[in-house]
Parts: structure tokens; sequence; C-alpha cells
């Protein structure tokens, strides 16, 4: 039941539409163009770029409908961020940043609470995991390595596919829909030593947050009968005060023993 989960785990732990008609032709279509009416189709980089908190609230179940993780984020501005993973019957997780120090809370064998400091680009790894509405809007960054590879099929859409990281053995491919431009969603393949691991990922279930349309709906794939399912139930934008991402007291502990310390 739950090796989906530790799948997606091991992967990954994201107006108006901008349609047209579906005339152009596979040989017209360049990431850069394509990136550029995703933006757009989801509100514009201009509305994207005034957003100063985002924060978003929902709930993963496994296959058979059982809720499993309870997902709370909160990411402002100045690099500000608060994540809290409830593992429902298990215990909880957490991460953040004040901007300047980032941390993780987690569970050890015991399902004891152990607090670490860590780097901004773990932290920046566990935010992606979790919002992927920031995956999606910062493929762009990737540009360089991004190669056109045609039209597919994926998750009952006529698609545009990117892979993301051409040069990578683990491959990474980004699903872009022909008619509304929407991002539809990822593929992702990891090399094994058990053989090839493939988990598609879909982004569903469209709704309006202010001047965004934005999914709510991510579902994680290893076939029609092996499918996790995230759905938010709540994305607000611009509301997040800086007293949500201050140090807990044990990682402002941490930090004073490492200043003792030099």
């Amino acid at each position: 039941m739950f090796n989906i989960l530790s799948v997606i785990l091991a992967f990954s732990f994201g107006c108006g539409s901008f349609a047209q008609s579906n005339t152009e032709t596979t040989s017209v279509q360049t990431p850069e163009l394509i990136f550029k009416r995703a933006i757009q189709s989801i509100g514009g980089r201009k509305s994207l770029n005034k957003i100063t908190s985002f924060q978003l609230h929902g709930v993963m179940r496994l296959p058979d409908g059982k809720p499993a993780v309870e997902i709370d984020l909160a990411t402002k501005k100045g690099g500000k961020v608060l994540g809290v993973l409830t593992y429902l019957g298990v215990g909880q997780s957490r991460f953040g940043s004040d901007g300047s120090t980032a941390w993780e809370q987690t569970l050890n064998g015991q399902n004891e609470a152990t607090w670490d400091i860590i780097s901004d680009q773990a932290l920046s790894t566990k935010v992606r995991q979790t919002n992927w509405l920031e995956w999606f809007t910062t493929l762009p960054t990737a540009l360089h390595t991004t190669k056109f590879l045609g039209e597919e099929v994926f998750d009952g859409e006529n698609c545009w596919k990117l892979r993301i990281n051409p040069d990578d053995s683990n491959t990474e491919i980004a699903f872009f829909s022909t008619a509304t431009h929407h991002p539809r969603g990822r593929r992702t393949t990891e090399r094994t030593n058990a053989g090839d691991i493939t988990l598609d990922v879909y982004f569903r279930s469209w709704e309006h947050v202010g001047k965004l349309l934005l999914f709510h709906e991510i579902v994680f794939s290893q076939g029609k009968d092996n499918e996790v399912i995230f759905k938010i139930d709540r994305i607000v934008l611009d509301t997040a005060k800086n007293s949500l991402f201050e140090l807990p007291e044990q990682i402002t502990a941490l930090k004073e023993e490492e200043e003792e310390e030099e």
C-alpha cells in the first residue's frame, strides 16, 4: 500500500486561459516559447512576481483513498518558509527558514523529534517537493538543458513535451497542453539496479486564486490502480505574517551552540 508513497517521497519530496487554436505545427515549437505561453496561461509573470506570500493546505491520500499525509506550506519573499507534514497516525515533521537560517525537524526510529540546521539548497528541494507551482514556474531556469521532444497524449490531453535534463541518466519530462498551454504534469524515470522506475505526476482541478489560475489536485501515478492523490483545499496569497516564520527555540539553541564552538 505504501509503495507508491515511498516512490513519491523519493522522487519529489506544484488570469484566464491563453488558449489558441491548435493549428501550430510541431516544427515551430521551442522550449522558450512553450514556457512563455505556459506562464501566461496561468496569469502571467507579472502577476506571479507580485505575490508576496503563498500558503497552501492539502491532504495526500493513498490508492485505497485513506488519508496519509496532511501538508501545510507557507512561503514569503525574503526566503521565509514554513512547511509542516503530518503523517497521520505516525507523527509530524517540519522545515523552514526565517530568511537567514534554514532548519528541519524530523522523526527518528522511535518517532522522536530531532532538530537540525540545513543548507539553503536542502530547504529549496523540500519546498519544491511540496509546492509544485514553484517547480513549474522555475522551469525556465533550466532552459539551457531543455529539449523539445514533440507531441504526446498525457493524462488524456494532447501535450507538447520537454525533456528538462537531456544529459542526465535519469529523465524528467514536462508536459504542456497544446490547446490551453497549461502545465499538465511531469514524468520522471529513475534508472536503478532493479530496473527503471517511472512516475507520472498529473496537474488537475484548475481553479482561480485571485488573478491566477492554479491546479488544486496533483496525482502521482504508477498506473491507473496505483495512484496517490494530493488534493489542495486551500491556497491563500499575500497574507502570511512574519511571525509565522520565527525560528523554533530548538533551532535557536542549536545556533547558539554553534556560535560557542566557533
